[in-house]
């Protein structure tokens, strides 16, 4: 399956070139996120994090767009129990796959899917000034590597190719290795520029 999706994003990206309007840019932002689930909400707070990455904007009529994007973006979670805190700090290559509708104005909606791949995981454990971080393969295990999201959102264009967007990203695919219901929950914050 994750081949058939790189062919797939690898020939609208290449069909993406060939278009006379195509427009690609930089976005990034805060991300405030957390789990949800039955296991996975329990528990759980919001924790700030954070994402970074580009995008091509492909108008395939004229209120209506196609936005392929790639970006790294951090997801987790944070909890404190009888004063220890533990946060989870996992990093993400996120793939945003986004219709982008904007009708007159400046004013524009999103909503698509996001296959996302599992690159970095990280449990930080701390009780006042004391922390314990244990990151690479040990805490990578327990996650699984791919996720899958529904992704809605709006935006406004703020004039001279800026834009400012907020996204909320609702994970459908279970997370965690050991549980039945852990899903991400990220609410994402972006300022981007079009060349």
């Amino acid at each position: 399956m994750r081949n058939l999706l790189l062919v797939l994003i690898a020939f609208l990206f290449s069909f993406s070139l060939q278009a006379q309007d195509l427009t690609f840019g930089l976005r990034g932002g805060p991300s405030f996120t957390t789990f949800g689930g039955e296991e996975g909400g329990d528990g759980s707070e919001f924790k700030v994090g954070f994402h970074l990455g580009g995008y091509l904007n492909l108008p395939l009529s004229e209120t209506l767009q196609f936005e392929p994007g790639i970006q790294f973006a951090t997801k987790g979670s944070k909890g404190t129990d009888a004063g220890t805190t533990t946060s989870i700090r996992n990093g993400y290559l996120d793939i945003p796959l986004l219709l982008k509708y904007q009708g007159a104005g400046n004013f524009f909606i999103l909503a698509g899917a996001q296959p996302s791949f599992l690159m970095s995981s990280a449990l930080i454990v701390g009780n006042g000034d004391n922390k314990v971080t244990v990151d690479g393969n040990d805490t990578r295990e327990l996650w699984k590597g791919t996720d899958f999201a529904a992704v809605v959102g709006f935006g406004f264009n703020l004039g001279s190719q800026m834009n400012i967007q907020t996204t909320y990203e609702h994970g459908l695919a279970n997370v965690s290795e050991f549980s039945d219901s852990v899903y991400n929950r990220i609410f994402k914050l972006s300022i981007g520029k079009s060349f």
